[in-house]
This record gives C-alpha cells, sequence and structure tokens, in this order.
C-alpha cells in the first residue's frame, strides 16, 4: 500500500508540470522538441533555484547548441508555443489547474558565451480580474498553447526564445516559486536590423529574479491576483500580441 501511494504521489506530482513540447508557425506545426534545447534532469520539473543558470533555459549552459538546427521565423511571423506534458493529446493537459500564475516569452541573441546573452520580454500575461483567470488557465484552456509575434524592429540573426511559465502556489514562501523556462533555437530573418528606441530593456538570466522579488514572493491565496505585477522588465513596444 505504501509503495502504491508512493507511485500515486509522484505521478500526481509529474502531472502538476509541465515542459515546452513543440513549437509552429501557422499551419505548421514542428515535431516533439525539435528546435527546442535540451533541459537537465526531469523534464517536467521546475527549476530547482531560480537564481542559478538552469533559469535561463532548464539547463546549466544556456548557450545555443552549435551541432543542434535553428528554425527560421520570419520578423513579424505569428509563433506558436506549445506546453503539454508527455503528449499532445487531448487528455495531457499542460499544467495542473492548481499550478497558477503568469506565461512570459523573452528574446536573447545569441553570443559566444551564454553569460553575455541579454533577453528583452516580447510577451507577458498575468492575472485577468475580469474572468479571473492567470495566463496558465488561458494556456490550459487553449490545450497548451500560446501566440507571440515576433517583432519586426529586430537585428537579423540567431536568437534564443525563451518561455517561460510561473506557478505561484508556493510563491508565499520565500524560493516557493516554481519557473518553468524552455529556450528554442531560432534565426530570425527579414527585420528592420534595428530596434526602436528606446530600446528594450534588457535583463541577464541569472539575476533578474531574486527570491524577494515583484511577483516571485506572492500569496496567491490571499492576493488572488488583486494586485499582481508580472516580474521581469516591460514588453518590447512594437510588439502587438494575439489576444
Amino acid at each position: 500500500m505504501v509503495a502504491v501511494a508512493l507511485v500515486a504521489t509522484v505521478t500526481q506530482q509529474a502531472f502538476a508540470h509541465t515542459q515546452l513540447y513543440n513549437v509552429a508557425i501557422g499551419t505548421t506545426v514542428y515535431d516533439k522538441y525539435e528546435y527546442i534545447q535540451p533541459v537537465v534532469g526531469p523534464r517536467l520539473s521546475p527549476v530547482a533555484d531560480f537564481t542559478q543558470k538552469e533559469i535561463r533555459c532548464r539547463n546549466t549552459d544556456g548557450s545555443s547548441l552549435p551541432n543542434s538546427p535553428y528554425l527560421s521565423v520570419k520578423a513579424g511571423t505569428t509563433f506558436s508555443v506549445n506546453w503539454h506534458h508527455y503528449n499532445a493529446s487531448l487528455q495531457d493537459n499542460m499544467v495542473s489547474p492548481s499550478h497558477r500564475g503568469p506565461c512570459m516569452i523573452y528574446l536573447g541573441k545569441v553570443t559566444p558565451s551564454p553569460d553575455d546573452i541579454q533577453w528583452f520580454k516580447i510577451y507577458e500575461l498575468g492575472f485577468n480580474k475580469e474572468t479571473n483567470l492567470w495566463c496558465s488557465d488561458v494556456a490550459r484552456n487553449n490545450h497548451g498553447k500560446v501566440d507571440v509575434v515576433i517583432p519586426k524592429d529586430l537585428e537579423d540573426g540567431n536568437y534564443l526564445l525563451r518561455t517561460e511559465l510561473l506557478a505561484l502556489h508556493k510563491a508565499a514562501a520565500p524560493m516557493g516559486a516554481q519557473f518553468y523556462p524552455n529556450c528554442v533555437q531560432i534565426t530570425i530573418t527579414g527585420s528592420n536590423n534595428k530596434f526602436l528606441t528606446p530600446p528594450p530593456a534588457y535583463v541577464k538570466f541569472p539575476g533578474e529574479y531574486q527570491p524577494n522579488g515583484k511577483g516571485i514572493l506572492y500569496d496567491i491565496r490571499t492576493d488572488k491576483g488583486l494586485t499582481y505585477v508580472i516580474p521581469g522588465p516591460v514588453v518590447y513596444p512594437p510588439v502587438q500580441n494575439p489576444s
């Protein structure tokens, strides 16, 4: 009985978590994990310490992988990311309803050293007071899919597109917030080869998220999203994200 209970607990914990399963451009849906950087350890587990390098891409490096392909994406294109557990079936929910919180998507132009990557945010969705839904709820209701527009005013080149789901159910305690980042290797083409003025707000990972930071140390059960502020910088201005 103890063994059965332990297996059930582990299974429930696994299905509570999530991963970036695949990506899509329009009607072209790419294969499982295609262009997505591998993670270290269990694919569904959150980053254990979000002040360390694993916060970049859920791996210990977070750099580009020279022997792995990049997906060519035209600037201005609507790009879809899909979170799931183990497969893309309708029965495979992206995350447990208890793991509520915001979604963020960043871009960082590839540099020789991953420590030098400057990240800027191109998408965020937190809590909607009118619908009482978090981004995690919206994405789960959309079978794990979130759409983002790749900005037109960038420089062409190789980028890491960093997706992130933040679960707040344990965030009332320091280091209780659960981050689920993944990185996609893309090559942006057809842009205006410039950033608008003012330039995007750059951040570094690790460094941007701190245990007592805004939107990270947060009691979701007491506040219920009413005063929640999404962590990280402001979204880069030229993006008009789909609703």
